[in-house]
């Protein structure tokens, strides 16, 4: 098909799916976090992709790979502008030492079984370990959403939930870093303009660098309050163009344009003006982005399916453990369940973006055949989608066994009685305990 028409096609579903929700309420838990954070929309791209009906043919893919930078950078500016000092200062040093911990650990924990795993593969000495370092990173991160959905449906309040909430709010920053330091050590084939000799301690510092030049240019080109189409222009124009030129250099997108985004919310008065763009834009953008990336997959070896199960529960483990150790290590003023890591299990938009961010950088790395970056790529999305089917599941059973979601809520929601639940909610919730956490 012309690579016209399969541009055309991704622009109609992305407006068109924009003009719906992500999630309706008849859908059961686990189905409806994909719904909420547009995961299945990869499927959608998947099929529209040269695995499924070739609308997006490998040629309009590539002439869209811009586009997969301005999704990167719009993901990475989006996350950094959470990041604002005042607000992180709002919670106890110890939940952020929580939060980073159990992300590290399950990082290192993902890291050795899956080496052991690999060990004994068959593949290029360097190429196992390369992938494994990226699935790693992605196997860090975990997203808010679940814990937001959980929260809406049973009217969970509490010192776990808020801390939990906190820890998949932040806890992305251990795997975008550990990312960035697998671009550092394990450098690509090709950078077209890239710093191929250059020190791995210096590239992390290039990408950190670079992240803080954008984001005082777009503090300074936004200083005078421009109107909202001009400032949405100057938004898509810096997200792309920091992407890009990370992506051009061989340094970590996701990185840079965090970095950007941290800058921006810590110097600009204003930023809840560019999250109110944001989100006025996000649907069309991000749809946009899955879409195109579902496009990416492919399925080289029927293995991937298996690895993608292997991938999903080596980080059920690391997440376990990562839990288990910062709630036994970390004092954070009440008791922490050991299972804490089972209620992060869903991983949301920045673990894809973390997977398609790995297969631009990594575009030639093939094992006895096979394509082994796009079976990496397939294996993490699919783990993604597992993780966000039961993820919620898991959740809802950690917070019951903490007695923050009741049987009296439960009971009042099954019959309907929602001023009921309102009622048993608050009436289960100890004021003076439950008030260090906030959903912003």
């Amino acid at each position: 098909m012309d690579p016209l028409v399969g541009t055309l096609v991704l622009l109609l579903l992305a407006l068109f799916g924009a003009r719906f929700s992500f999630s309706t309420e008849r859908v059961r838990q686990g189905p409806r976090l994909l719904f909420r954070t547009g995961t299945h929309f990869l499927l959608l791209g998947m099929l529209m992709g040269p695995v499924g009906l070739g609308i997006l043919t490998p040629a309009a893919t590539q002439q869209l790979f811009p586009f997969l930078a301005l999704g990167l950078g719009w993901v990475g500016f989006h996350f950094g502008l959470q990041l604002d000092i005042d607000s992180l200062r709002r919670f106890p040093l110890t939940y952020h030492v929580l939060a980073m911990g159990q992300a590290a650990i399950a990082f290192v924990v993902f890291l050795g079984l899956g080496w052991a795993l690999l060990r004994g593969s068959g593949l290029a000495p360097e190429t196992p370990i390369r992938l494994i370092v990226v699935a790693a990173a992605t196997a860090s991160v975990s997203t808010p959403a679940g814990i937001a959905m959980v929260s809406s449906n049973f009217l969970v309040r509490g010192n776990i939930r808020d801390l939990i909430f906190f820890t998949a709010s932040v806890d992305a920053v251990v795997g975008i870093l550990a990312l960035a330091g697998a671009y550092a050590i394990f450098r690509p084939e090709v950078v077209a303009a890239g710093l191929p000799h250059t020190p791995h301690p210096t590239l992390m510092a290039v990408a950190i660098g670079l992240g803080l030049v954008f984001g005082i240019l777009f503090t300074w080109l936004v200083r005078g309050r421009p109107p909202g189409e001009e400032l949405m222009l100057y938004i898509l124009g810096i997200c792309a163009f920091a992407a890009g030129a990370a992506l051009q250099w061989g340094l970590s997108p996701l990185l840079v344009s965090v970095t950007m985004g941290t800058v921006v919310a810590n110097l600009l008065p204003d930023r809840h003006r560019i999250f109110s763009i944001l989100q006025r834009w996000e649907k069309p953008v991000y749809l946009g982005f899955l879409l195109l990336g579902g496009a990416l997959l492919r399925v080289p070896t029927p293995w991937v399916v298996a690895l993608a199960l292997a991938y999903a529960l080596l980080r059920a483990a690391a997440k376990g453990v990562g839990g288990a150790v910062t709630a036994t290590l970390v004092p954070v003023g009440f008791d922490v369940p050991k299972r804490l890591g089972i209620g992060l299990l869903p991983q949301g938009g920045v673990a894809v973006a973390m997977a398609v961010s790995a297969t631009l950088m990594y575009s030639n790395v093939a094992s006895q055949g096979v394509d082994a970056e796009a079976a990496l790529f397939t294996a993490i999305v699919m783990g993604v989608l597992l993780s966000e089917l039961v993820g919620p599941f898991f959740l809802v059973q950690l917070l019951r066994r903490a007695g923050e979601i009741t049987p009296a809520v439960e009971e009042a929601i099954a019959k309907g009685d929602h001023r009921g639940a309102e009622r048993e909610a608050l009436r289960s919730t100890t004021p003076p305990e439950r008030t260090t956490a906030s959903d912003e």
